[in-house]
Order: structure tokens, then sequence, then C-alpha cells
């Protein structure tokens, strides 16, 4: 499949990536479930981060001034049958919480992520394939050179694997931070890694279609379902009153947990309680502070207005202090500068909240590398191997990172052979489970190069749904032969599971 003549130059979400080529099969299937509408929007009061210190408002959905006298720091958008009881809702979110349950996240990367790329075969024969293959595209061995990318072996592997420089740690590689090196570890699993790898996970026979694949990946099973996987799951074994047991971080709700009865949500950003103050340095001065010092000044008698003005920001800077005092509320260090960072960072403070979320699902990049491949794809490597790493120490900071598995995949991989630039769409992708639960390591068998399908595909070693199988019967908690049509699937030995 070679797309590039339907396709154009479309832009990135972030300065810092190059323009990638995407085909128009692309730009028509997004994760988003676009066809629904929200049925209401609720606030997320200050109080919800804070855990509901005074108990939950109790107050009907109509009456919202009970949940917005401490201003609202963000808002959710609620997909599900019928609206709800916003009381019922975060005192069934707060039951939830308290018993400090197990939450997973999905970061879907858009557009087929070149596995190839990132983790690149060092075997013998197999990096000569891929030398041969990618004449202009191959990572060298070793040190980046101002001539090519270079490779760090990957710990663990018996030699198979190297990352590509722009995933780990270091000033000549994706800056002075952390990287997958270092939620990798050493790569023999327990204690000594974070990160679980499937090298070529997809599904068999592979479609190469953006639109195909992504509604296979999002419903769970080899036909284009209603309902999503982790929707399925809500319903069979979610809360029927709380939409933040399961959160997409943008504007719609991921096709991934689509239900058919229990409410989800869709929330932007987690923005409000905070002030500006234009052309000042924030070494020397705290808005807040300045702005509450301003509300204290008592009005002048007779001045009802300016009195119930300062009142109305003595209020919302009350609401900025509580917000900036949460556990963690302040970033972790090492989040790169970069839209998937305030997604991540929105994730966290969901998932600290004793609100009682499950799943949070976010989606980020432009992976349809067709051409201009190497401009397009090192810079988003980069930025997601430094936010993975800065993400799993702001959830360490939190005190929740036990409870927390981070999902990364995307729809297929690319070809083997390059396309002059770039990669054609291709098959078995690799995909990465994050958390200091997970038995890390390399986890399935990677197929090699050797021995290509007959499009010239790496061979799928592992089903995508065996993958959903073991989240769900090991970390959500559920019979996934309930979710997950056609199963059991194999796809890897043993426990995902440390």
């Amino acid at each position: 499949m070679h797309d590039d003549a339907q396709g154009g130059f479309a832009p990135q979400a972030d300065a810092a990536h190059q323009e990638a080529v995407r085909c128009a099969d692309c730009a028509r299937s997004d994760s988003a479930a676009d066809h629904l509408r929200p049925v209401d929007h609720m606030p997320i009061p200050a109080e919800a981060l804070l855990g509901f210190p005074d108990g939950v408002p109790r107050t009907s959905r109509y009456n919202r001034r009970a949940f917005l006298r401490s201003a609202a720091v963000g808002m959710a958008a609620v997909y599900g049958t019928s609206r709800i009881d916003w009381t019922r809702a975060f005192e069934a979110g707060v039951a939830e919480a308290a018993t400090g349950p197990t939450q997973v996240v999905m970061i879907f990367l858009n557009g087929g992520l070149d596995g190839l790329d990132a983790l690149v075969p060092l075997g013998a024969t197999d990096y000569s394939v891929y030398q041969a293959k990618r004449p202009l595209l191959h990572r060298a061995l070793g040190p980046t050179t101002p001539e090519r990318v270079g490779t760090t072996e990957v710990p663990g592997t018996s030699g198979l694997f190297g990352w590509a420089n722009p995933l780990v740690s270091g000033t000549a590689n994706n800056g002075d931070t952390k990287g997958l090196d270092t939620l990798w570890g050493d790569g023999l699993g327990g204690l000594g890694s974070d990160l679980a790898l499937f090298p070529a996970v997809d599904y068999n026979p592979p479609n190469l279609s953006h639109f195909d694949s992504r509604e296979y990946w999002f419903s769970g099973d080899l036909k284009k379902l209603a309902t999503g996987w982790l929707g399925r799951w809500l319903d069979a074994y979610g809360s029927m009153d709380n939409p933040l047991q399961a959160v997409s971080i943008g504007n719609s709700v991921s096709k991934q947990i689509v239900t058919a009865k229990a409410p989800v949500a869709a929330v932007a950003s987690l923005t409000g309680g905070q002030f500006a103050i234009e052309r000042t340095s924030t070494n020397q001065i705290r808005p807040v502070d300045e702005i509450g010092g301003l509300a204290a000044v008592p009005a002048g008698a007779g001045n009802a207005g300016l009195g119930r003005s300062r009142s109305a920001y003595a209020q919302s800077v009350d609401v900025a202090r509580k917000v900036s005092s949460l556990n963690g509320g302040a970033a972790a260090p090492g989040y790169p500068n970069s839209s998937l960072s305030n997604r991540l960072r929105t994730a966290a403070s969901l998932l600290g909240a004793n609100v009682g979320v499950r799943v949070v699902t976010i989606d980020w990049g432009s992976f349809d590398t067709h051409g201009n491949q190497r401009a397009a794809l090192d810079p988003q490597l980069r930025v997601l191997s430094q936010a993975l790493a800065a993400f799993k120490d702001d959830l360490t900071t939190r005190g929740i990172e036990q409870n927390v598995l981070t999902v990364v995949f995307s729809e297929f991989g690319r070809r083997i052979a390059e396309n002059q630039s770039g990669t054609d769409h291709g098959a078995a992708g690799p995909v990465v489970v994050m958390g200091s639960a997970v038995r890390g390591g390399l986890r399935s068998e990677h197929p090699g190069l050797a021995s290509p399908d007959r499009r010239g595909n790496l061979q799928v070693t592992t089903d995508f749904r065996s993958i959903y199988q073991s989240l769900i019967g090991e970390w959500l908690g559920g019979d996934p032969g309930r979710i997950l049509p056609g199963g059991p699937f194999a796809g890897f030995s043993a426990s995902l599971l440390a």
C-alpha cells in the first residue's frame, strides 16, 4: 500500500515536530467518537481534586451554584444514556477511590509508528536485512554521528535490539533527562524493569488500512462493533453513576470507551483556578499573592459593587491556593514542552484525585511517515520517551504509581523496506506496558526480518487482544470472555504482572 499520492502535508500538534506526509485514510480515521454528543456537562470543582474534604455538595444537576461556589478547575463532557445526578456521581467516585482501584492509561500513537526505527533489530541477520532494505533511513550501530542517528543496545535482549538514540537518556540522545532506557532498567523483569515490551503486535491477517485497523484495536474485535473494548468492560463491571470512571483527555470520547449504558467523560484540561500577570517575572512575583492582596483590601462604604468583585477574587484566590497545595500539584520535573505533556499532567491529576477514575485515554502524534520520516519521527520519539519517564515520576510523587499501568500502542507498524524518504503501511508494531506492577522486559517473540509476509511486512507474533485479555483478567478485574469475542488469545507467556 502506497498512499503518498492521496495525502499531503498536515501540521503537527507540537511546534517541535516536523511535518509528516499523511494519507487520506489516516485523516479520516482518528479515534474520537465524533458521532456521539454529550448528554451533560459536569463541572469538576477544586474540592474534587482535594477529595471533597467537606463532603460532596448535595445538590441536583440544575443547582450549579453549590458546585461552582469554589470554582471549577475543569469541565467534563458526559456521554451516556441520560443526564446524571452530580452528587450521586461524585459520591460513587469517592466510594470507588476509597478501595485503591487499579487504573489503566491507554496512549494511542496516531498514524502507525515505525517500530523498526524505534526498536532497531541488531541481530546479525536482522541488522544486515534492515540495513539493506533501508539504505537511507537505517540507524547506525552505536553513537549518533552528524551523518546518521545511532542506537543503544537494549539490555536483557541478548543483543537482539537497540533503542534508537532519540528514545534514551543523555545529552547526545534525547537530552539531559530520562528516557525509555531508565524505565527499562536491566530488562530482566521483576524489580529490574518497569517496561514490558511486545515487539510485533497486530492481528492476522493484518489489514493495512488506518481506518479498519483502528476500529479493530478500539473495539477489541476484528469487526467494527458499536462499543469499545473498555466500554464493554465498563458496562459489565463499572459504575452506572460515575462518568469520571473513564476519561478521554480531549474534546471527545475515544472509541475505546464508548459504552452501551455506563457513563463516561471527556475532559480537555484542568486549568482553572490560576492567575497570570502580563510582563512580570515569575521569580519576582506570585500572581495569586498579588491578586489575593488586592482582594483583601476592604471596599469603601457604599461601594457594594467593588465589595462583590473583591469577594469573588478572594474566593478564586482560595481555590487557586487549594489546587496548588494538592499532593503532587506541581508537575514533576522532566516533562518536555509538548501537548503530550499537557495531557499526561491532566491524566495524572485525575488519576490522583479521589473521584474513581479507572481508565484514561490519550491520543497523540502524527506517525504516518510516508515521507520526510527522519525529520518527523525523531522529535516525536524524544518527546514520547521524556514524557513517559516524567509521567511515571509524576505518578510516583502523587503516591499512586503502583496503581497505574500505561499502555502505548499504534494501529500498525511500517513496511520493512523504505519508501525513499519514508515507509509505507506495514504490520506488527511494538506495544509497551509501563508500571512498577508489570513484569518488565522482552515479553514476546520477534519474528525477524529474514522471513517477512507476502507483502514485505513483519510477521505477527502477538495478537493485540491477548494484551487486552491480560489487562482485564489480571489488572482491571473481570472475565475477558465477556468482553473480547472469540478468545482466549495466545500471544505471550505467563503473566503480564510481576
